[in-house]
């Protein structure tokens, strides 16, 4: 009995001592914090415009990653798109996918400060503050090259906003916003929030991506101001919503672009539907309505409670739905498939091709440029009246735009697409032609080889 009581007592105390050691090492890892924190802020920057190139000929990229989502995708089309004319072109990227010697990964810090202020991060919840790995990006040979750095998404957990101002002192910056999150206090969408016009604090949604377990946003929020003043940046939007919103935050002393993004048009194009669902394995008849969204009708950024509701009120109608991106493995009923993420842009393009209606009820959008690639393909979209959407469908032109989260006027939509074929056939072809007017990969990279010579010279 004394034996058991000893080691009861022992595995309390050791317990105890863990405990202890524990709440030991996150008060050192908070107090670095805020030493770090506030050493930042006494740093002098110094603007180093003597040493700007004024002759564009190399550009360098940093984003979250060199292939996957819609800032990736865009990033890597203007690193292709300039390195094929006449341009030195490098990326600069937290994760890299691709096998391409001018593409790099950031070379993660492995030391015991970098340790210390990642727990730090962690238990403060500030977000991204100490990924000290980016301060060290002036050192690589591809920024010393550069004579202009264009940034795009800098969230993702690999870009210390402290690093702002070391960089834009050093290069001429080009900041590319895909979302809101460089002018809110975390999120990348705020949604009906309007508090990042105020200073954020009080959070509605903190859980919204890039999500806190509790509310810093207040704090986060004056972080960025702060460092915002102390940098030297030319903002590009991708939308007129978005433009409106930087105008009104915290980043409306900087010059503003809006510059829309683009897509291959040589890829992105009308195949033939009979052919496309042919190779597909697509039924020749029924109508298709096809949606693409990762994590499937469960994704509530793109609005997959309304997709949910479109397919309940349309099943056993001759109506295929084909989701794209919604599953791991095929997985086939008589009224619905999910497909796996599409990797191969020829292959996407043939299920536009063999689709009738593109539904894209999304509720969060700064561009969308999956929108763009339906259109280019002769689809008609369907979609809500949210963010850049309206700049991209024309209502009654190119698709249907129902009102934001009305589930029956989207549904009206579906139905006036799906019984008139020739409305249908004409808006697609409006489709096409207002990308290849508006919208082309060519024409976004023209625009910001323009920028970036304007900026030099000036």
């Amino acid at each position: 009995m004394i034996k058991v009581i000893d080691k009861c007592i022992r595995k309390r105390t050791m317990n105890l001592i863990n405990q202890l050691r524990h709440r030991f090492f996150i008060f050192r890892a908070k107090k670095l914090a805020f030493k770090t924190y506030k050493k930042f802020f006494k740093k002098n920057y110094s603007f180093q415009k003597d040493k700007f190139n004024t002759s564009l000929s190399t550009i360098v990229h940093i984003n979250t990653s060199d292939s996957g989502g819609g800032a990736a995708r865009v990033a890597h089309d203007l690193y292709d798109f300039q390195n094929a004319h006449s341009l030195q072109s490098f990326m600069i990227v937290s994760k890299k996918k691709i096998n391409d010697d001018c593409v790099f990964e950031i070379n993660r810090l492995n030391t015991r400060q970098q340790h210390f202020l990642t727990v730090a991060e962690e238990e403060l919840q500030w977000q991204d503050f100490f990924q000290l790995s980016s301060l060290e990006l002036p050192n690589y040979s591809a920024f010393k090259k550069a004579d202009i750095i264009h940034l795009h998404n800098l969230h993702g957990g690999y870009f210390s906003p402290f690093a702002l101002p070391l960089i834009s002192r050093q290069r001429p910056v080009v900041w590319s916003l895909h979302d809101m999150q460089a002018i809110t206090g975390h999120c990348a969408h705020s949604f009906d929030c309007e508090r990042w016009q105020i200073g954020c604090g009080k959070c509605p949604d903190i859980a919204s991506y890039p999500g806190l377990k509790k509310d810093t946003t207040k704090f986060i929020f004056e972080t960025k101001k702060k460092i915002y003043s102390q940098s030297n940046i030319n903002i590009v939007v991708v939308s007129n919503w978005l433009r409106d919103k930087v105008k009104k935050s915290m980043l409306s002393n900087f010059p503003v672009y809006t510059i829309h993004n683009g897509i291959n048009t040589m890829i992105y194009k009308k195949y033939d539907k009979v052919n496309a669902r042919k190779i597909l394995g697509i039924p020749n008849d029924m109508e298709v309505v096809l949606f693409s969204a990762e994590l499937g009708v469960n994704n509530p950024f793109k609005g997959g409670e309304y997709v949910k509701g479109i397919i309940e009120k349309n099943l056993q109608k001759n109506i295929l739905f084909i989701n794209v991106g919604g599953a791991k493995e095929i997985e086939k009923t008589d009224w619905v498939w999910n497909i796996p993420y599409v990797l191969d842009a020829k292959e996407m393009a043939q299920y536009y091709s063999a689709a009738d209606v593109y539904l894209y009820p999304t509720l969060a959008e700064s561009f969308g440029l999956v929108i763009l690639e339906a259109m280019a393909c002769g689809l008609p979209v369907l979609t809500f009246n949210t963010g850049g959407v309206p700049e991209l469908v024309i209502h009654n032109h190119t698709g249907y735009i129902a009102e934001y989260k009305n589930v029956e006027d989207l549904n009206a939509g579906l139905e006036i697409l799906l019984k008139n074929h020739r409305l249908r056939n004409e808006m697609g072809d409006n489709a096409v032609r207002r990308v290849n007017e508006y919208f082309t990969l060519e024409i976004m990279n023209q625009n910001y080889l323009k920028l970036y010579n304007e900026i030099l010279k000036s």
